[in-house]
């Protein structure tokens, strides 16, 4: 029997939080290029709107208005599913990602609505991390899709250069997570952040180590700077999607953005705590779930700042060296780190607890 109160509860979440997505990534485009202009001196978007507020709504009103160009030699089917893999997998990969607790509901109204807590989660399932994982990884076809339907060599170059970051990067990006489930004893993403309540896993020395390298595999999963290859200008124009313009480049646009502020999210989740509040702030009260959301709001916001900072701070690598970063340093080290932390989970309770008081 379908129970039609959690079908509406999950159409209700599925629909803000959709809302939410769209419109976070609007407003982080215009942060970039706000802070941008900070960093170069310059002003940035300021004439659409008090401050350029309205500039995201420009720039969406414009693709949507631009002429759909379809050029002649591209194949059009895959030519068209390729943003629409990109964009489909960025927005699915939210639906595992808690962004708080939970705010019970007054009795009276809990009984009208059939259900007794509002939970800041779409969904909860026993994996939800590796969930992740395989969504991330569909991404790629998007890239390679674009990259070889458009039947241009900038494009197939910026394709292949992507697809190969990516495959090479999820490697100890994976690892790196790894780490993370030894630590929480736990695949459920609400599980890892609840296992943090009392240490964060970045204050611990495998959990520290595995950031670090976490940290570099996310910029070059999310195809930024310095790891931008895939869109070089000065060597593929723009690379896989060189081809794409109107809604159809929107989509890849806005797709980028997405995983930014995933990968933001999931590494506040793994490695610093997730929606849990500093020093127990707020704990065992009715607004707990509403002080962990806005705890984890800024915490995102924080490593969303970093992508926009390492931008304008770190030179292109070369494609050589990019590979070498990922195959000969990265994943020896989370490997290496993925034995430091089993050995810090077997013996932590057995010694180390004692000795230190922890």
């Amino acid at each position: 029997m379908i129970d039609w109160n959690l079908v509406a509860v999950w159409g209700i979440k599925s629909g803000l939080l959709f809302f939410i997505i769209i419109t976070g990534c609007a407003y982080y485009t215009l942060a970039e290029r706000k802070f941008s202009g900070f960093i170069q001196d310059r002003k940035g978007p300021n004439r659409a709107g008090p401050f350029g507020i309205f500039q995201p709504l420009a720039d969406g009103i414009k693709f949507l208005l631009k002429e759909e160009v379809f050029p002649i030699h591209v194949n059009k089917i895959m030519y068209l599913i390729a943003p629409a893999i990109s964009i489909s997998c960025a927005i699915m990969a939210w639906s595992v990602v808690p962004f708080g607790g939970t705010i019970p509901l007054p009795e009276g109204l809990a009984q009208a609505v059939g259900f007794d807590k509002i939970d800041f989660q779409v969904a909860n399932p026993d994996t939800g991390i590796l969930f992740l994982l395989a969504i991330s990884s569909l991404a790629v076809y998007g890239i390679i899709l674009a990259g070889w339907s458009s039947n241009n060599k900038y494009s197939l170059m910026g394709g292949i250069r992507s697809t190969a970051q990516m495959i090479s990067y999820e490697l100890p990006l994976g690892l790196s997570i790894v780490t993370v489930i030894l630590l929480a004893g736990s695949l459920k993403l609400r599980e890892i952040s609840e296992a943090q309540k009392g240490l964060w896993f970045v204050f611990t020395l495998p959990g520290f180590i595995a950031f670090l390298i976490f940290s570099v595999a996310m910029f070059a999963e999310t195809n930024r700077l310095p790891f931008d290859l895939a869109e070089a200008e000065s060597e593929l124009v723009v690379g896989f999607h060189t081809e794409y313009g109107a809604f159809k480049f929107a989509l890849f646009f806005i797709a980028e953005y997405m995983n930014m502020i995933t990968m933001s999210c999931v590494v506040t989740l793994l490695f610093f705590g997730g929606y849990n509040v500093p020093f127990g702030i707020g704990a065992g009260t009715s607004y707990e779930g509403i002080i962990g959301l806005a705890v984890f709001t800024i915490k995102v916001l924080f490593f969303a700042f970093g992508f926009i900072w390492v931008r304008w701070t770190l030179p292109r690598f070369r494609y050589d060296q990019l590979m070498n970063i990922g195959w000969k340093k990265l994943i020896p080290w989370a490997l290496a780190n993925i034995v430091l932390a089993a050995t810090y989970v077997v013996y932590w309770g057995k010694y180390w607890k004692g000795i230190f008081g922890a």
